[in-house]
């Protein structure tokens, strides 16, 4: 059988981001996305003008006729959210859905570059931390890390320079760990001119290094939060998916760069789904 699992995120027209890149990794990946968008906007927000509408009204819909027909997940997948009362949705669907074998995967969308989202408080970013505690694994990139850890990000920037940078950040990595089996896997770490995705979880690290071009991409976050819940769904260990995602997205993104985008348009990854496909099926 297919695995399924919810996707609990926000539907952008343009940035290829969110649901529009879930759907498009897990189904390539051979895993069905259900999706449940927490918000419908024309393009993501890091464009200068957008709409957004909240579907914070509509989700218990969702549950209700899921329920109904009888609805089984593999997994349950958060990313972005409209409006902090979305987190008890995500909390009751969780309640609702989880099975012993459900991985809950929460990619704990705030914040980037030390700088809280505008749509967001640090009151809803105090309510996905304790979301993040039924996690069995979280995806922050460092900037989200920090606040899970209640660490300061631009001392932690400070420190990169130091040699002993990455048992540092393996440090405040641990203190994000609510459980005994909880993994973490952040995004985003930069030392030496690369860029760094790290796996975490009780006594065990790994750092995935690649090259680092531009400056930053939408979606990148989603893309590798998805690719992290396909391998995982599909029996490959964290530490696997890591280093899967660190790959694609490194050969995507220099790809990228290499054409005249702006970075809120994402990145061209359509062209290498083809390398997620679990097995390829050639037709004449």
């Amino acid at each position: 059988m297919t695995k399924k699992v919810a996707v609990i995120n926000d539907l952008s027209g343009f940035g290829k981001c969110s649901l529009t890149a879930a759907i498009a990794v897990l189904s390539v990946m051979g895993v069905q996305p259900c999706p449940v968008p927490t918000a419908v906007l024309t393009n993501q927000t890091g464009f200068k003008d957008y709409y957004s509408c909240d579907f914070s009204d509509k989700l218990k819909f969702y549950i209700d006729m899921w329920k109904k027909n009888n609805a089984e997940f593999d997994g349950i997948y958060s990313g972005y959210i409209a409006h902090e009362s979305q987190v008890d949705f995500i909390e009751e669907f969780i309640s609702a859905f989880k099975k012993s074998t459900t991985k809950i995967i929460v990619d704990p969308v705030m914040a980037d570059n030390g700088k809280m989202y505008d749509a967001y408080t640090h009151n809803t970013c105090m309510k996905i931390k304790e979301l993040t505690k039924k996690a069995d694994i979280i995806t922050p990139n460092l900037t989200e890390l920090c606040i899970i850890a209640g660490e300061d990000y631009n001392s932690v920037i400070e420190n990169s320079v130091s040699d002993n940078y990455f048992e540092y950040i393996e440090q405040i990595a641990k203190k994000a760990i609510a459980h005994d089996t909880m993994q973490v896997a952040v995004t985003s770490i930069k030392k030496d001119g690369y860029l760094y995705n790290g796996f975490f979880e009780k006594g065990n690290s790994f750092f995935a290094k690649s090259n680092q071009y531009g400056t930053g991409f939408s979606g990148t976050g989603d893309i590798f939060a998805s690719i992290i819940c396909g391998s995982i769904l599909n029996g490959k260990s964290t530490e696997t998916a890591v280093e899967v995602a660190t790959k694609f997205l490194e050969e995507a993104i220099a790809y990228t760069v290499k054409s005249p985008s702006e970075p809120m348009h994402g990145i061209e990854f359509e062209k290498f789904l083809h390398k997620l496909a679990i097995k390829e099926d050639k037709y004449e």
